[in-house]
């Protein structure tokens, strides 16, 4: 064991020692334990003779096992269970963690190096550490060679290396490998003492125990000097965040594809905060992240024209939108970012959590065209930009992201030509027919005499007595909507505005739903077909997704949907190409709702609007669809908007499948605890 200088005339200075590890360029002599250790002789090089090791500096190791740069080829992931059944595979597994074993007693060398004034106790822990990682990669590399496997025959990660060399304080050591790197290894070590143990490995899997037992103490002297070091003012978990350096982030310290170990944690001495607050955070590790932001009001926004630096939400939009922001983390995935206005509360997310869903990176924006001062985000490598709804105030928002997505990504400069393929006036213009040679006609008005025109022709052709429906150019879910008494009154005295209002005849509706596409930048992309749930006045209501989508319809509707309707809308059809090309005009990149319905005519036989609307943005038909693919495969899911005082706010039968994804009953999307008028409602099942 090292001792100090007093018991032995031929101790190794700490000085030589921490050279030796990091310097050597023979494995056996990195890993050669010190029998005794002097803590305060100079030693070869001196502890004060300025010999400190650069931040650029590289550890010796032999040529086979010389860090590398990562190519994209020499990227692996971690052997399934399934695989650990292979001596090869296991072998594998111990050579990843020889390597890190290896570069953290190189890390802890140089630490020693770098920081020869840093206090006594500090020094004596970390080269204790040091030893016991220079223990760890013995025993992995023993049993690596035991499998058959030689240390460098496998791409050698140096990421650690990278992260953590150039720490300038030792503050910075301990918050890079002690709370980062090794707390995420109280994760791996758990999981695959478990994996090694099932798969038959028994003395593999006694060694990871040890192994994860030294861990816990490393994670537990990193945070005694965490504490020491940081500002008394900072909570632990503020403090961490504060110090990592991009691209560390709180979510190296847990383990790629394994429980998070709270337990273990709490043994080593994280507080409960910090531990929960760990568990929720999330930022991508490797994948470039798309990054969402929730707008619903957009073509609120819009009817006041190009420019809007003088909109503002009212009282209740702004409530709407508030109680339901929530829903634009079902649109991301794990890796990506989504803007916010405000923090989750824990206790909401680390319900989503239970219920099987993954969260993605939250980051909160100063304003509705703003980020934060503080915005990582802003520094970022991302993949594409993703509000709900291009406006000027989103354009506005993520302008200073711009140059951060490839020149390939959707990144929409708006303008009037954008802004007129959101207006219901200008679709008609361009798809006003409803069927071929059939005498249902949409009519975009700009005037008191078009619209009374299109009144009379409606009478004309269907009886002074049939409805008349009438829409506002910019108006999301049938917000604006309104059925007219048969005389047309009311359609005559509605105001004439700057946007074309849409007259039509209103029809016994059968059947609505809604064709969900992605325009990219290779042309227009299927995504699937949702049922829509509307109300007499053909206000939004909610979605089904079905598996099957005619499945449980009535023959006749089900055999005319099957023959007749959905054929109309393949990518290859007249339709989407008629909508690439509209779209395409515009530049415009991203989801694509097409809303249609089944009525029935005059004759009493089935017909088909083709189209009655476009959204180019995310709706809720895309959203409920983006559900079905977060709940168990193959069931069916109804997402509807409710009434806060018609709900209980509770989640109802919930049941979940082998992989804790929800296969049966009903659930709350948005925070039971926030949601003052609105509930978004998900049911799940057969």
């Amino acid at each position: 064991m090292p001792t100090s200088s007093n018991s032995n005339a031929r101790a190794e200075s700490l000085t030589d020692y921490a050279s030796r590890v990091l310097f050597a360029e023979s494995l056996e002599e990195k890993l050669r334990l010190a029998t005794s250790v002097s803590l305060d002789e100079e030693g070869a090089h001196g502890r004060n003779s300025g010999q400190i090791p650069s931040l650029a500096v590289e550890p010796g190791r032999p040529e086979a096992l010389t860090l590398r740069k990562p190519r994209s080829h020499d990227r692996s992931r971690f052997p399934s269970l399934a695989q650990l059944t292979d001596e090869e595979c296991r072998g594998r597994l111990f050579h990843f963690f020889a390597n890190h074993e290896l570069m953290a007693a190189e890390l802890m060398a140089l630490a020693l190096l770098r920081f020869p004034e840093a206090p006594e106790a500090f020094r004596r822990g970390l080269m204790e550490t040091m030893r016991e990682e220079q223990l760890h990669t013995r025993w992995y590399l023993d049993r690596m060679r035991e499998c058959g496997v030689e240390f460098g025959s496998h791409p050698l990660s140096r990421f650690f290396w990278d992260a953590v060399a150039p720490m300038e304080t030792p503050l910075d050591y301990v918050t890079r490998l002690s709370l980062t790197f090794e707390q995420a290894n109280l994760d791996y070590t758990k999981h695959f003492a478990a994996a090694l143990r099932e798969v038959g490995d028994v003395p593999s899997g006694k060694l990871m125990d040890r192994i994860y037992r030294d861990e816990i103490g490393h994670v537990g002297y990193g945070l005694r000097w965490f504490r020491e070091w940081k500002q008394s003012s900072q909570s632990d978990w503020d403090a961490y965040r504060r110090r990592l350096v991009f691209p560390l982030s709180p979510s190296r310290a847990k383990g790629n594809g394994t429980l998070f170990n709270a337990n273990g944690r709490l043994e080593a001495g994280l507080g409960e905060e910090f531990v929960r607050a760990l568990s929720l955070f999330e930022r991508s590790k490797g994948r470039t992240p798309n990054v969402f932001w929730f707008n619903p009001d957009a073509e609120d926004a819009m009817a006041k024209g190009v420019a809007v630096s003088d909109y503002q939400a009212g009282k209740k939009v702004a409530r709407f939108i508030a109680d339901l922001e929530p829903l634009v983390l079902f649109l991301s995935r794990r890796d990506d970012i989504v803007l916010m206005r405000s923090e989750p509360r824990r206790e909401y997310l680390e319900r989503l959590r239970s219920l099987g869903f993954d969260l993605p990176e939250i980051e909160i924006v100063a304003s509705e065209s703003e980020l934060a001062s503080d915005s990582l985000t802003r520094e970022r490598k991302l993949y594409e930009l993703r509000p709900w709804s291009w406006e000027p105030r989103a354009a506005a928002l993520f302008r200073p992201l711009l140059n951060q997505v490839p020149d390939s990504a959707p990144a929409l400069v708006w303008s009037e030509t954008v802004r007129s393929r959101f207006s219901k006036g200008e679709q008609m213009d361009r798809w006003p027919d409803w069927e071929p040679r059939e005498p249902w006609l949409s009519f975009a008005c700009r005037s008191a005499d078009e619209r009374n025109a299109a009144i009379r022709q409606i009478h004309d052709t269907f009886g002074p007595e049939h409805p008349v429906f009438l829409k506002q150019s910019f108006a999301a879910a049938g917000r604006g909507n309104s059925i007219l008494d048969p005389t047309g009154v009311g359609a005559r005295s509605y105001p004439v505005g700057s946007e074309p209002v849409v007259i039509e005849p209103w029809v016994d509706r059968v059947f609505d739903f809604s064709v969900q596409y992605e325009m990219t930048g290779e042309g227009l992309r299927f995504v699937g077909f949702c049922r829509q749930i509307l109300d007499s006045h053909g206000r939004y209501r909610g979605t089904v997704w079905t598996p099957k989508f005619c499945s449980g319809l009535p023959s006749e509707l089900a055999r005319f949907l099957m023959e007749t309707v959905l054929p109309r809308y393949d990518v290859e059809g007249a339709l989407a190409k008629e909508l690439e090309s509209w779209l395409g005009e515009a530049d415009y990149r991203g989801p694509v709702g097409v809303d249609a319905f089944v009525f029935r005519g005059i004759s009493g036989a089935l017909r088909h609007r083709l189209l009655c609307e476009v959204n180019p943005r995310y709706t809720m038909g895309r959203l409920t669809w983006e559900l079905s693919r977060k709940v168990a495969p193959g069931r069916a899911v109804r997402f509807e908007i409710v009434k806060r005082a018609e709900d209980s706010g509770k989640d109802r039968d919930i049941v979940l499948d082998g992989r804790g994804r929800v296969s049966h009953g009903s659930l709350m999307l948005n925070d039971p605890g926030t949601a003052k008028d609105w509930v978004a409602r998900l049911t799940v099942g057969e």
